[in-house]
């Protein structure tokens, strides 16, 4: 099975708005509804997960409902932190170890369908994969997403979907509930080699005003 758990239980507190970023209409429609959607019409994706913080855990059912989303086979409550949430999620499946996870951030809109499809396809031969972005070639009228890495001796944008063989990511999180990691590739980096490939400029994080504006450009 190929597992999308895509996680938003953050505040976003750097859009300064009264409500999480990740539900700020854009459209007529909520930030991370275009998310979810990338994933919902993937024929390679078989289920999704959604983490919400406990506030807007009832709401978040009420898109799903809303929106008529297919795939969601539940809404989990998220943690103090990113790391935290994640972990919850993965607690909360059922399913093989060697069943793939892709882990993505819910305020990453403009995921595309081959970036998704390269995640399930580097997992026939790898334990993990990410897709990652050279600083000279993010986009100008877009914020840092604020993590960064040194790959190959380059200093490199770390994306998501990150993805894991379920059994490997949910061990290495339940193993290091009290160390923290920006990442959930640096949870498992130091045993398994991690495939990491050339990501998309549009595959950017949604983190401040100026980030949701050009998100909506995009869109027009």
């Amino acid at each position: 099975m190929n597992i999308a758990l895509i996680v938003f239980a953050g505040s976003g507190t750097r859009m300064n708005t009264s409500i999480p970023k990740q539900f700020i209409k854009v459209k007529n429609k909520e930030l991370v509804i275009y998310t979810i959607n990338k994933f919902v019409e993937n024929k390679n994706i078989d289920e999704i997960i959604l983490v919400t913080s406990k506030d807007f855990l009832d709401y978040t059912k009420e898109l799903v409902t809303k929106y008529n989303l297919k795939k969601i086979s539940k809404v989990v409550e998220g943690g103090a932190t990113r790391q935290e949430s994640v972990r919850l999620g993965l607690q909360s499946l059922n399913c093989d170890k060697n069943d793939i996870v892709l882990i993505h951030d819910g305020d990453r809109p403009m995921v595309s369908e081959n970036i998704i499809n390269q995640c399930i396809d580097y997992l026939k031969d790898y334990d993990a994969c990410c897709p990652i972005l050279n600083i000279d070639k993010r986009l100008p009228d877009i914020s840092n997403s604020g993590r960064t890495r040194i790959v190959n001796d380059t200093e490199v944008d770390i994306q998501t979907p990150q993805t894991f063989k379920y059994g490997l990511i949910l061990s290495k999180h339940n193993e290091n509930t009290d160390k923290s990691f920006s990442d959930d590739v640096g949870l498992v980096e130091n045993d398994v080699e991690v495939k990491f490939f050339e990501g998309d400029p549009l595959n950017f994080k949604v983190t401040q005003p100026k980030d949701l504006a050009f998100f909506e450009k995009l869109l027009k």
